[in-house]
Protein backbone atom coordinates (compact mmCIF):
# COMPACT_ATOMS: atom_id res chain seq x y z
CA UNK A 1 0.00 0.00 0.00
CA UNK A 2 2.85 2.10 1.25
CA UNK A 3 4.56 1.52 -2.47
CA UNK A 4 1.57 2.44 -4.47
CA UNK A 5 1.18 5.71 -2.26
CA UNK A 6 5.03 6.36 -2.83
CA UNK A 7 4.77 5.53 -6.95
CA UNK A 8 1.51 8.04 -6.88
CA UNK A 9 3.20 10.86 -5.13
CA UNK A 10 6.28 10.50 -7.57
CA UNK A 11 3.91 10.51 -10.64
CA UNK A 12 2.27 13.19 -9.61
CA UNK A 13 5.38 15.03 -9.11
CA UNK A 14 6.41 14.49 -12.54
CA UNK A 15 3.28 15.42 -14.05
CA UNK A 16 3.54 18.66 -12.37
CA UNK A 17 7.03 19.14 -13.42
CA UNK A 18 6.29 18.34 -16.94
CA UNK A 19 3.43 20.84 -17.03
CA UNK A 20 6.10 23.68 -16.64
CA UNK A 21 8.49 22.18 -18.92
CA UNK A 22 11.70 24.20 -21.01
CA UNK A 23 9.14 24.67 -23.74
CA UNK A 24 7.09 27.41 -21.44
CA UNK A 25 10.20 29.22 -20.59
CA UNK A 26 11.19 31.92 -23.33
CA UNK A 27 13.98 31.22 -25.07
CA UNK A 28 16.87 33.26 -25.09
CA UNK A 29 16.67 34.27 -29.17
CA UNK A 30 12.93 35.95 -28.00
CA UNK A 31 14.15 37.83 -25.29
CA UNK A 32 14.31 41.69 -25.92
CA UNK A 33 16.07 44.43 -24.47
CA UNK A 34 15.19 48.02 -24.77
CA UNK A 35 18.33 50.54 -26.10
CA UNK A 36 17.90 54.24 -26.79
CA UNK A 37 19.96 55.67 -29.54
CA UNK A 38 20.79 59.64 -30.48
CA UNK A 39 23.55 61.88 -32.01
CA UNK A 40 24.52 61.40 -35.98
CA UNK A 41 22.03 59.15 -36.93
CA UNK A 42 18.80 59.63 -39.11
CA UNK A 43 16.32 57.54 -36.98
CA UNK A 44 17.26 58.21 -32.85
CA UNK A 45 14.77 57.17 -30.27
CA UNK A 46 14.48 53.45 -28.25
CA UNK A 47 14.53 50.74 -29.75
CA UNK A 48 12.83 46.97 -29.14
CA UNK A 49 15.76 44.67 -29.99
CA UNK A 50 16.37 41.04 -29.39
CA UNK A 51 19.14 40.17 -27.01
CA UNK A 52 22.31 39.12 -28.71
CA UNK A 53 21.85 42.47 -31.09
CA UNK A 54 24.97 44.28 -32.41
CA UNK A 55 26.17 47.62 -32.68
CA UNK A 56 26.35 46.55 -35.84
CA UNK A 57 22.68 45.70 -35.96
CA UNK A 58 21.72 48.60 -34.39
CA UNK A 59 23.68 51.32 -36.74
CA UNK A 60 21.93 49.22 -39.73
CA UNK A 61 18.57 49.84 -38.37
CA UNK A 62 18.61 53.91 -37.35
CA UNK A 63 21.11 54.57 -40.29
CA UNK A 64 23.78 56.80 -39.36
CA UNK A 65 24.57 60.19 -40.87
CA UNK A 66 27.54 61.15 -43.13
CA UNK A 67 28.89 62.91 -40.25
CA UNK A 68 28.35 59.73 -38.13
CA UNK A 69 31.69 58.67 -36.13
CA UNK A 70 31.50 55.21 -35.17
CA UNK A 71 35.54 54.65 -34.32
CA UNK A 72 34.57 54.42 -31.26
CA UNK A 73 32.74 51.45 -31.23
CA UNK A 74 33.48 48.06 -31.74
CA UNK A 75 30.65 46.79 -34.22
CA UNK A 76 30.37 43.16 -32.94
CA UNK A 77 30.18 44.48 -29.15
CA UNK A 78 26.18 43.20 -28.00
CA UNK A 79 24.27 45.39 -26.81
CA UNK A 80 22.56 45.80 -23.14
CA UNK A 81 19.17 46.10 -21.87
CA UNK A 82 18.33 49.99 -21.03
CA UNK A 83 21.92 50.77 -22.80
CA UNK A 84 21.80 54.84 -24.18
CA UNK A 85 24.50 55.21 -27.22
CA UNK A 86 25.72 58.41 -28.67
CA UNK A 87 26.74 58.69 -31.81
CA UNK A 88 28.96 61.70 -32.13
CA UNK A 89 29.78 63.91 -35.11
CA UNK A 90 32.70 62.80 -37.26
CA UNK A 91 35.79 65.63 -37.10
CA UNK A 92 33.62 67.78 -33.92
CA UNK A 93 36.12 68.75 -32.05
CA UNK A 94 34.08 70.65 -29.74
CA UNK A 95 35.83 70.01 -26.97
CA UNK A 96 33.65 69.34 -23.66
CA UNK A 97 34.77 70.50 -20.47
CA UNK A 98 35.00 68.54 -17.58
CA UNK A 99 34.53 71.48 -15.04
CA UNK A 100 31.66 72.87 -16.19
CA UNK A 101 29.83 70.44 -18.28
CA UNK A 102 26.18 69.67 -17.44
CA UNK A 103 24.83 66.20 -17.30
CA UNK A 104 23.25 66.36 -20.50
CA UNK A 105 27.11 67.78 -22.40
CA UNK A 106 28.25 64.82 -20.45
CA UNK A 107 26.72 62.46 -22.48
CA UNK A 108 27.61 63.13 -25.46
CA UNK A 109 30.80 62.35 -24.72
CA UNK A 110 31.45 58.50 -26.17
CA UNK A 111 30.87 55.71 -23.45
CA UNK A 112 29.56 58.69 -21.12
CA UNK A 113 26.18 57.28 -19.74
CA UNK A 114 23.97 59.18 -17.24
CA UNK A 115 25.35 57.42 -13.96
CA UNK A 116 28.96 58.50 -14.83
CA UNK A 117 27.83 61.88 -16.00
CA UNK A 118 26.18 62.49 -12.13
CA UNK A 119 29.18 60.58 -11.18
CA UNK A 120 30.96 63.63 -12.61
CA UNK A 121 29.01 66.19 -11.22
CA UNK A 122 29.27 64.60 -7.62
CA UNK A 123 32.82 64.78 -7.60
CA UNK A 124 32.95 68.15 -9.10
CA UNK A 125 30.61 69.15 -6.20
CA UNK A 126 32.75 67.07 -3.23
CA UNK A 127 36.28 67.29 -4.14
CA UNK A 128 36.58 70.74 -6.71
CA UNK A 129 37.57 71.79 -10.17
CA UNK A 130 39.92 68.54 -11.67
CA UNK A 131 43.45 69.92 -12.12
CA UNK A 132 44.51 67.94 -14.88
CA UNK A 133 42.71 65.91 -17.57
CA UNK A 134 43.88 62.26 -16.00
CA UNK A 135 42.02 63.89 -12.68
CA UNK A 136 38.80 62.22 -14.07
CA UNK A 137 39.89 58.58 -13.86
CA UNK A 138 39.00 59.52 -10.04
CA UNK A 139 35.64 59.12 -10.88
CA UNK A 140 34.02 55.72 -9.98
CA UNK A 141 33.50 53.79 -13.38
CA UNK A 142 36.20 55.97 -15.08
CA UNK A 143 39.09 54.07 -15.64
CA UNK A 144 42.14 53.90 -17.87
CA UNK A 145 40.27 52.81 -20.67
CA UNK A 146 37.28 55.12 -20.57
CA UNK A 147 39.38 57.58 -20.17
CA UNK A 148 41.47 56.96 -23.39
CA UNK A 149 38.06 56.97 -25.27
CA UNK A 150 36.84 59.94 -24.42
CA UNK A 151 40.58 62.33 -23.99
CA UNK A 152 40.49 63.53 -27.09
CA UNK A 153 37.05 64.99 -26.56
CA UNK A 154 37.49 66.69 -23.19
CA UNK A 155 38.82 69.74 -21.90
CA UNK A 156 39.37 71.10 -18.40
Amino acid sequence: MYRRLIVLVFLSLFLFWQSFSVESIPAEENRRISVEIRGEIKNPGVYELRLGTTYEDLFAQAVLTDQADISSFSLNTLLYNSQLINVPEKNSRRLISINSASAEELILLPGIGETIAERIIQYRREKGSFLALEDIMNVKGIGYAKFFQIREYITL
